[in-house]
């Protein structure tokens, strides 16, 4: 009986080991990310699971001193699991153990792990993300995030074959451009139009290609067109690409920012000019807009040289400023004839007294609030009595 039992751990034993070998490995993959020397850039990891039922993983990131993973206050790495697949337990730790984080630190030891939380990670998901410094003084080039350790585990306990796909940080030569955001200015319910230029600041800087991320305020949103893309243009012999930022978002609702690609048709023997008018975007000023400034933020840009190398380049914000409407010429001349008829005092009376709406005659809301006043309907009494100015 022992030996029987014994025979058939032994089958059971050589079944698993041939599922482990049959099965495809788990990947785990370091993300890329650029910068300039003193740059802080985020590096995300996440997780392909290739069919398998992954509860929690675990792997080490290898890294340089010119491209290193930076510290909290607490001296802990500055790093932080992705809220999304509910691993509480998640650990990060610097090694080897009792270095400096500033100074001789030259790995990260990472465990996503939940111990409330049962659940498989979704296929895809995003494990956790890393903060990474470049130094001050680091070589332009590709520096290396290199995993090891790498460990994915199923629901008890069971080891999963995994593999690993490493990372690296790309970084940039001083800045050799600017992509400066415009600045307009109309009055709330207008349309206008804002680009993007190009300023070397190397002049010997070949530029083929650009790329730039900026943000919105909702009052003062880049319109959307028919099939759902920005409202954007370009008008040089170059192609273009927008997109609305986040991903997925709904145009004219909740996105906040947009992507310009722009890229030359002639990069090798044209690249961008000092001064090049990259694109320009319709933005619409909504009609709730108080007058003032609303920014337009510049966020990462970065360029290429025509042979597709990186280059660093710098984004300027722009500004739209709304403007307070301009007070109607003659209070209460709601058809513009410049005088004021008694028909047109009596519709300025049915707006007071809220029988009919503001809209129709913006000329007796003399400050622009959406309302009439009393004092606004003795304007347009004083006005009908005397004569408008035209």
């Amino acid at each position: 009986m022992r030996g029987r039992n014994c025979r058939g751990a032994l089958l059971l034993w050589v079944a698993v080991q041939a599922w482990a070998g049959a099965a495809q490995a788990v990947v785990i993959s370091a993300g890329m990310a650029s910068g300039a020397p003193g740059d802080v850039v985020a590096v995300d990891v996440s997780l392909a699971t290739q069919g398998a039922a992954v509860l929690a993983t675990q792997n080490r990131i290898d890294f340089g001193r010119q491209a290193y993973i930076a510290a909290r206050p607490n001296g802990a790495p500055d790093c932080a699991v992705n809220p999304a697949i509910d691993k509480g337990a998640t650990g990060f730790r610097f090694l080897p153990l009792g270095c400096d984080p500033t100074a001789d630190c030259a790995s990260v030891r990472v465990f996503v792990i939940a111990f409330d939380n049962l659940a498989p990670i979704a296929d895809g998901s995003r494990l956790y993300t890393c903060q990474v410094r470049i130094a001050a003084d680091a070589a332009a080039g590709i520096h290396p995030l290199a995993l090891a350790e790498l460990g994915a585990s199923a629901a008890g306990g069971v080891s999963l074959p995994t593999s690993g796909v490493d990372g690296a940080v790309t970084v940039l030569s001083p800045p050799v451009a600017r992509v400066v955001l415009g600045s307009a200015a109309g009055q709330p319910g207008d349309v206008v139009q804002v680009g993007g230029t190009l300023t070397l600041l190397d002049a010997t800087a070949a530029i083929a290609g650009v790329s730039l991320d900026f943000a919105f305020d909702p009052l003062t949103r880049v319109r959307s067109t028919q099939s759902g893309t920005p409202d954007c243009a370009t008008a040089m012999p170059s192609n273009a690409s927008f997109a609305f930022q986040p991903v997925d978002c709904t145009p004219d609702l909740d996105c906040s920012g947009v992507r310009a690609l722009v890229w030359t048709l002639a990069g090798a023997t044209a690249p961008f000019v000092d001064g090049a008018a990259l694109f320009d975007c319709a933005v619409g000023i909504d009609d709730a807009a108080a007058a003032g400034a609303y920014p337009l933020v510049a966020g990462p840009a970065l360029g290429s040289d025509p042979d597709g190398q990186p280059l660093a380049l710098i984004g300027v914000d722009g500004v739209i400023t709304v403007e307070a409407p301009l007070p109607p010429a003659c209070a209460g001349d709601c058809d513009g004839s410049g005088q004021v008829s008694i028909n047109e005092l009596l519709l300025g009376v049915n707006i007071l007294i809220g029988n009919a709406s503001p809209e129709q005659c913006p000329a007796v809301d003399t400050n622009g609030d959406g309302r009439v006043a009393v004092n606004e309907l003795v304007q347009a009494v004083n006005a009908a009595l005397g004569s408008c100015p035209i």
